[in-house]
Order: structure tokens, then sequence, then C-alpha cells
């Protein structure tokens, strides 16, 4: 006759020696090679952050991090190959703004920039600055404002492409303003740069850490930055706020993101070691030289703050008429 009461327990402990089997054989993350995906060339802000990041996780792990350059498309080529990799924490990009902003200028873009990612942090920010050509006939914001506004359509503006940061944030400005600027389009802030120190177009937004080497040389002049208080590297420039435009933060933020499906174990332990990463002197160093804010928060946090990001840029990409045909 069977005993019921032996053969329970007989399962139970069956049950519990299956769990400590499977448990001892997992592999802790990682146990191998991470990809950190960077949608644009060797060399720009996303590659500067990712290689910061990938060196400290290596040796926080005893793993290599490989930062993975694909670039194309305005970032997207790179964005959906990452989208459609397998969700284990094996692939991961390094974003920017442009990623919650780019299904909406560029046709058939292949990912959704939320539901398509499982957030892991927000990396750091980066505020923008108006750079001018030295010899403009303006010496501040507001003269820029009173110039363009009586030659409407004359200033030139340029830009690191359509849809870029650059192109959002003088599109932004001449809402918060009432003025008309000519949009120059380029492939990428280095040419545009190189075209307002020759004077060939007047203006550009632009992250004050590109501009610093050309503006300490005299090459360019900074009217104003869009962060909450001035910048030690350009002291007499001013916030926009300060210079009378309210309302006007403009940032290049970024982020990690992970495909959506991502074990929370594994993007948990990502958020804790990159925060804690963040606070290296290795790692502020390099951020600060950089004119990088520091990120911080949750990955529940990093989700929210994109949702805000894709309402806020819509709105202007629709009420401006931005589109790449």
């Amino acid at each position: 006759m069977i005993n019921i009461r032996k053969l329970s327990v007989f399962f139970v402990a069956l049950g519990l020696l299956a769990e400590a089997s499977s448990s001892c054989g997992a592999e802790a993350y990682p146990s191998r090679a991470v990809r950190i995906v960077v949608a644009y060339a060797a060399g720009g802000g996303n590659d500067l952050v990712a290689r910061i990041l990938a060196k400290h996780l290596s040796e926080k792990y005893d793993r290599t991090f490989l930062v993975d350059n694909r670039p194309g498309a305005s970032g997207i080529l790179g964005t959906e190959l990452v989208a459609r990799s397998t969700p284990d924490g094996y692939t991961l990009i390094l974003s920017d703004a442009p990623h919650v902003t780019n299904p909406y200028v560029y046709p058939n873009v292949q990912y959704d920039p939320i539901k398509d990612f499982s957030p892991v942090v927000k990396v750091g920010s980066a505020p923008v600055a108006l750079t001018i050509y030295p010899k403009a006939p303006f010496q501040t914001l507001t003269e820029f404002v009173a110039q363009a506004k009586s030659q409407p359509g004359r200033i030139t503006m340029g830009s690191g492409g359509t849809g870029t940061v650059s192109h959002f944030a003088g599109e932004l400005f001449q809402l918060r303003t009432g003025i008309k600027l000519i949009h120059v389009p380029y492939k990428g802030n280095g040419p545009a740069l190189a075209d307002v120190v020759s004077g060939q177009i007047l203006c550009i937004f632009t992250p004050v850490a590109a501009a610093l080497p050309l503006v300490s040389t005299g090459r360019m002049r900074v009217l104003a930055i869009s962060s909450a208080k001035r910048s030690p590297a350009v002291p007499d420039a001013p916030t926009f706020e300060e210079a009378g435009i309210a309302d006007y933060r403009v940032a290049n933020w970024y982020g990690i993101l992970s495909p959506a499906g991502t074990p929370k174990a594994v993007v948990a332990q990502l958020n804790k070691e990159i925060l804690a990463g963040l606070q290296t002197p290795y790692v502020k160093e390099r951020f600060e030289t950089s004119m990088i804010d520091p990120g911080s928060g949750s990955p529940e946090q990093f989700t929210e703050f994109m949702k805000a990001e894709v309402k806020r840029w819509s709105t202007l990409i629709k009420t401006v008429g931005i589109k790449v045909e």
C-alpha cells in the first residue's frame, strides 16, 4: 500500500533538489561579452559616452563590453538592429534624443521608441549653445532676436541635419521668440560648425562641448546656453532664461536601452552598476570635460522621461511640419 505522506515528502524533496540544481547551473550575468551599439560613426558624443561606460563596465565585471558603431539613416539603422536583437542583456544601445523623434520625422521607421525597448538608465545630458559667427553684428541674444525680427528670413541657421537636436533647438527657439530663420541642414554638426566659423552661415544651436574649442580661440561666440545655470566653461554666456527666453530647455540626453523583454533582473543590475559608475572619478572627470551632466533614476523613471520627450517633441514636429520624405 502506497504511503501518501511519504510520497508527498519525496516529491517536495525532489522539487527542491531540481530547483537547487537549476540555480547552481544558472550563469551569472554577464557570462560573456556584451555589445553596446552606437548608431553613429565613431568620434561623436554617443561614441564618447559609450566608450566611457564600456571601460567602467568591463573593469567591473571582468567581461568585455564592446562598442559597436552602426551608423546610418540618422541613427535609425543601428536602433532597428537592437530592437530586433535577442532580449538577453548582451546587446544594448547608447541612445540619444533623436531616438524618440526619428519615428515622427522619417518614413518607414521599423521601431517604436517605447514599446520595442526595455529602458535601463538615463546616463546624462548635454546642454546646447546658440553659437554665432564672431563678426556677426549682434553682441547679445536680445540684439540677435531684434535683428531677426527686423529682417525675417535673412539669418541662416545651420544644423547637424533635419530632425537632429540642433535642428529642434533652433525650431523651438523660433517658436519661443516669434522669429524666422533660414534652416540649412548639414550631414553632421562638424561641417555646420565649420561654415559658422567661415561666415557661410551665421549661427547654430550645438552642444556646448562641440563649440568650446572654437569659442576659446575666438572663432565663434556664444550668445546663450540652454542649461539651468551658467557653464563654468563659458561663464560670460547667459542662460536663455537669463536672456529673457522663458521655458527654453533643450539638451541632448544619453541613455542605455535594451530590447523589449530583457529580464528585469538584468535591467536592474545594469541600472545599479551604471549609476554607481557615474559616481566614479574616472567617469565624473570625463563627463565634466565633455560638459555632460550625469544622469540618474530607475528604469521606470527613464521610461516616463522618454514618454514625456515623445509628447513634447512630436507636438513641435507637427506644429512646425518637420518631415523627411
